[in-house]
């Protein structure tokens, strides 16, 4: 270290080498900061990546129906308003997933997909696809295939129903009916 006096004061002055010895490293503080900053950032970003998971599973039973779908359409186009669970009878199978319990037709058509509590807790794990000829409407009115008012069936579906027991966060924008 150097002394200088400058105006009767005296002016400690060091080298670059002792500079950079003091100053190395970080402090606690500083690592406890960066520690904060990461905690808050996990915490925040676990559980939109659950969520995302979740809504990933969701639209994997939406295509898994697929099959469901095509033979409830056939069905109506081939022997008309019949009770569907019986028409469709053998026409597809699935087997359970990771993600989802259960496919299965009503008698009016309706294709109920249930998930694994994994995905949703029991009791607010299904969704509803259902036969419509407005599938673009806000709240469809679904159709019974199994009736005669559903004799005049397009071909639609549509996955926003009230009978749906999906928890809406779960639900792809698609089928979440607006306010």
């Amino acid at each position: 270290m150097h002394e200088i006096e400058n105006d009767n004061k005296l002016v400690e002055t060091t080298t670059i080498q002792e500079i950079s010895r003091q100053e190395s490293g970080f402090t606690l503080i500083e690592v406890m900061v960066v520690v904060a900053i990461i905690g808050i950032l996990v915490a925040v970003a676990v559980p939109q990546y659950q969520d995302y998971i979740a809504r990933t599973r969701v639209v994997e039973g939406m295509n898994l129906s697929s099959s469901a779908k095509l033979a409830v359409t056939e069905a109506f186009a081939s022997r008309g308003t019949v009770p569907m669970d019986e028409a469709t009878s053998g026409s597809f199978t699935f087997s359970p997933t990771r993600s989802v319990k259960l496919i299965e037709v009503t008698p009016s058509g309706v294709i109920a997909i249930d998930y694994q509590i994994s995905v949703a807790p029991e009791g607010k794990n299904t969704l509803h696809l259902l036969p419509t000829n407005e599938p673009d409407a806000n709240v469809p009115k679904p159709l019974d295939l199994s009736k005669p008012e559903g004799s005049t069936w397009t071909g639609g579906w549509s996955c926003r129903s009230t009978e749906t027991y999906l928890i809406s966060q779960l639900l792809p924008s698609e089928c979440r009916i607006s306010k």
